[in-house]
């Protein structure tokens, strides 16, 4: 359970922010530009970082990396929600981006040590991805509404 709500808030991150851009642009006073790095941040330094922070969950853990993994994610999220400028809502996106590169490939090796039963791993494997389609799938619909009864802050809580 922990490992599908862990891969939820990542993919929902990357998609729900989308649509919290106009009220972002609006409020921080940003540049095209600007918008563009917000999203771009998160997504740059998780590409960037996702071989090594698995390297990094075979050498020291997966369990320890995962737990770090999200515990940057959250914090950084809530820096984002709180984040007063353009440039720290952007920097706080590239440590979110780095907190979900830790947790993602830690926790498909978490999903792989707790189902060794190949074809029980075939079904958690499948859920996990069926978990991720739904999130990507809900994630503009859950943004637009955060957005319009909350505020853009509340798409990063």
């Amino acid at each position: 359970m922990a490992i599908c709500v862990g891969y939820v808030m990542v993919i929902l991150d990357t998609m729900v922010v989308n649509v919290a851009l106009p009220a972002l642009s609006k409020s921080l006073h940003t540049s095209t530009s600007g918008l563009q790095w917000i999203v771009d941040a998160y997504s740059l330094v998780f590409g960037a970082l996702l071989l090594s922070a698995g390297a990094l969950g075979d050498r020291r853990g997966a369990k320890a990396v995962f737990q770090v993994g999200m515990a940057v994610f959250a914090v950084s999220s809530l820096s984002c929600g709180l984040a007063p400028t353009t440039g720290l809502l952007i920097a706080a996106r590239g440590i979110q981006g780095l907190g979900a590169a830790l947790a993602v490939p830690a926790s498909f090796s978490l999903l792989q040590a707790a189902y060794p039963d190949q074809a029980t791993r075939r079904r958690a494997v499948g859920i996990r991805g069926a978990v991720a389609g739904i999130a990507a799938g809900a994630g503009p619909v859950v943004g637009g509404a955060l957005v319009s009864g909350l505020g853009w802050r509340s798409v990063f809580s």
